[in-house]
């Protein structure tokens, strides 16, 4: 009796073993089937100000950081990083004590989509959409413009982060 139920077990153990032999928890270092990555200058579909330049810094500094990838041209880049900003918003999140029509906070949300291709063509991912919001409080003078601009690196510096993490987190 001792010697099947001892058979059973191992099978068992055997079994539970086999299945998760190939799991992986989020964040396991993962290989990647690149080594270097051509981040094309990012277009702006949407009414954010100025966030082209800042994002197409802000993810070359998130993937210099990475420490698998190196950035490269267009020539030389085993993988290539198309983004575009495809949307912009601003929603009112706050109003001002004595005017509830004013706002006295915002949130700002910008939205990109990415697209990464390897050199001979092979899509690693198409469209991947990729969100990041951040919060601008008027300091006050009601100069919406102005804060907002400041805030601007802030919101495309965690977008640029996400997107790296969408390159170097590929499954």
């Amino acid at each position: 009796m001792k010697r099947i139920f001892l058979g059973i077990f191992c099978a068992f153990g055997a079994f539970l073993l086999g299945g998760c032999f190939s799991y992986k928890l989020a964040g396991t270092p993962t290989e990647l089937p690149f080594n270097s990555v051509y981040v094309q200058p990012v277009k702006n579909y949407s009414y954010a100000p100025q966030a082209a330049a800042l994002l197409s810094n802000a993810i070359s500094q998130s993937l210099l950081q990475a420490p698998d990838i190196t950035l490269a041209g267009p020539d030389d880049a085993q993988a290539t990083l198309t983004t575009e900003i495809v949307d912009y918003t601003r929603t009112p999140i706050a109003t001002q004590a004595h005017d509830t029509a004013l706002a006295a906070s915002y949130m700002i949300m910008a939205t990109a989509k990415c697209t990464l291709t390897k050199s001979n063509g092979d899509v690693i991912f198409k469209d991947r959409k990729v969100k990041a919001k951040t919060y601008v409080y008027l300091n006050g003078s009601g100069a919406l413009i102005f804060d907002e601009y400041q805030n601007m690196p802030v919101l495309m510096r965690e977008l640029g982060g996400k997107i790296k993490d969408a390159v170097i987190g590929i499954w």
